[in-house]
């Protein structure tokens, strides 16, 4: 009869903090790399000029001022138009003034999976920065008041108990409309519609990607 094997010996120290030591390396590779990945390809974004459809697409100060009364002088305007590596492209819009503001973004991904990670991430985003803002937002959700689109969020923006604002994002196939406006209010679903379905017809027919 054969002897039973030898116990092994018990891992020593050094051997039981290798495999942690290990996976912390590898993690921390792996975050490293996703770090220069996305410093690489948010440093590789070129300007680009927007074409007059394109700009026309985007809701801007002269045009709310056909809905609101507002002092378009008061305040300032920018734009901002970026490609990125991968042929995904942005269109930003901003005006502020002291009472107002309105940011109007369009965002073109190369593919639907692409636009529906985009779509949650801007909302997701919206709300952390009104939490976060020296004044709390609440996001009063409605999405029955104003849908369009493939899948869309709209809600007033909420301070002090009083509503102040409205933001509405849509995503339609690859590409995603984003609006968040302060100090200018809409509250019936007319109004609301009446506000934004023009641009998003617009949205909706303009070829962004060539």
């Amino acid at each position: 009869m054969h002897a039973p094997p030898p116990i092994p010996p018990c891992a020593t120290k050094s051997s039981r903090w290798k495999v942690p030591l290990i996976v912390i390396g590898v993690i921390t590779g792996l975050l490293i790399l996703f770090v220069i990945q996305v410093a690489f390809w948010v440093f590789s974004a070129r300007d680009f000029e927007p074409t007059k459809s394109q700009k026309d697409s985007v809701i801007t100060i002269d045009y709310a001022a056909e809905f609101f009364t507002i002092n378009r002088e008061s305040g300032t305007e920018e734009w901002s138009c970026e490609r990125y590596i991968d042929g995904s492209i942005q269109i930003y819009y901003l005006y502020s003034d002291e009472l107002t503001a309105l940011d109007c973004t369009i965002s073109v991904e190369r593919n639907k999976s692409d636009a529906l990670a985009s779509y949650i991430a801007e909302w997701q985003t919206l709300k952390l920065a009104n939490k976060i803002s020296e004044t709390e937002i609440v996001l009063e959700e409605v999405n029955e008041v104003f849908s369009w689109g493939d899948g869309s969020k709209f809600a007033f923006q909420v301070s002090d108990n009083s509503r102040n604002g409205f933001a509405f994002i849509t995503r339609k196939g690859n590409k995603i409309y984003f609006v968040d406006a302060w100090g200018l209010l809409l509250e019936t679903p007319d109004e609301i519609s009446k506000f934004l379905t023009p641009k998003l017809e617009l949205f909706d027919t303009e070829s962004y990607l060539k």
